[in-house]
């Protein structure tokens, strides 16, 4: 994937449904956005995000109907979650399905990301923002929210109806129709999009949940995302290793959850590349060690906080099995 968010292509395909209804013209749209109006009928295809975000804007303000996402997201099959879909549907509980969400959104867009959280007795999956994040529109933000609420309402009945969804725009003149559309009650104006869950009843087994099924669609989400990254895990890795070395906190599991995979799956996956998580972190501490005791510009303490050592001794211990000498020896 490249460094600006994409999206599936077959998301828009809802979109040219409901222009279809409205009397609009969604290829003359499409063009105007520098789309191309194949697009979403190209399998596994991929829209830039600021291109496909121009076109949701261009159609609901053509469509002159503050409801336009929510109709979008009720005219939306499964299909267009790809893989997240079955993902979801499959999962043993809801918890699971909000945390296969955190780990695959990647595959629907690289447009900044959800996780899921938990706080005084509730379960959250919240958005966050990317530093190269493109704005979203109000209808993009409706739509979601309706297509995953019926996934989840497929996963687990009643049990999948969030307490409160929370929407990041102003109230549209009727906020009716988003209670029924979506179930639960709605919250606008919030600091991010968020679906909240009672924790107990998040985490209570669904009897149609189907582990097989879960993943294999975990297998087909990762494959999908191997063949459209062509960054290699390992290098992904090493960067979140360097990024979180001066805070200390280098945390396998918050790796893995960076780039929406288990544990499992990251070491399965560096395994193939002929390497893993350890022998990354002892590689690249060792590198900017040398890097900054060459340079001469930082003292041992520095270089102590800036590789996330605990403390001096330790990375002097570390330095003499690397090298044979201590980082003193080694300067001189």
């Amino acid at each position: 994937m490249t460094d600006s968010p994409t999206t599936l292509a077959v998301t828009l395909v809802p979109v040219q449904q409901v222009l279809a209804d409205y009397g609009l013209d969604f290829r003359a749209l499409a063009r105007q956005a520098g789309i191309d109006p194949e697009l979403p009928s190209k399998p596994d295809a991929r829209g830039s995000v600021p291109r496909l975000q121009k076109l949701w804007r261009l159609a609901s303000a053509a469509s002159g109907d503050p409801l336009f996402g929510l109709k979008v997201g009720k005219a939306a099959r499964p299909a267009v979650f790809h893989a997240l879909a079955l993902g979801v549907m499959s999962s043993g509980s809801v918890l699971a399905a909000l945390q296969r969400v955190e780990r695959y959104m990647r595959l629907l867009s690289t447009n900044g990301r959800m996780v899921v959280v938990e706080r005084a007795g509730c379960i959250a999956l919240e958005g966050r923002q990317a530093p190269n994040q493109v704005e979203i529109s109000m209808a993009t933000f409706d739509a979601f929210a309706v297509i995953f609420c019926r996934l989840l309402k497929l996963c687990a009945g009643p049990l999948g109806l969030p307490q409160r969804v929370c929407l990041p725009h102003p109230a549209p003149p009727e906020i009716t129709p988003f209670v029924e559309c979506l179930g639960c009650p709605v919250q606008f104006d919030a600091p991010t999009i968020a679906f909240e869950f009672d924790a107990e009843a998040a985490r209570m087994p669904v009897p149609s949940g189907n582990a097989g099924l879960a993943e294999e669609a975990d297998r087909m989400a990762e494959r999908y995302l191997e063949q459209y990254d062509p960054a290699t895990v390992a290098a992904r890795v090493r960067s979140l290793i360097l990024q979180a070395m001066p805070s200390g906190a280098i945390d396998q599991m918050e790796i893995a959850r960076s780039l929406h995979q288990s544990p499992s799956t990251l070491q399965r996956r560096l395994r193939r590349e002929g390497t893993c998580f350890q022998d990354l972190l002892t590689e690249a501490r060792r590198d900017k060690a040398l890097e900054y005791l060459r340079s001469g510009d930082h003292s041992l303490a520095d270089i102590t906080f800036l590789l996330g050592f605990a403390d001096q001794s330790n990375f002097t211990r570390a330095f003499r099995r690397w090298t044979g000498k201590t980082p003193r020896e080694f300067m001189r």
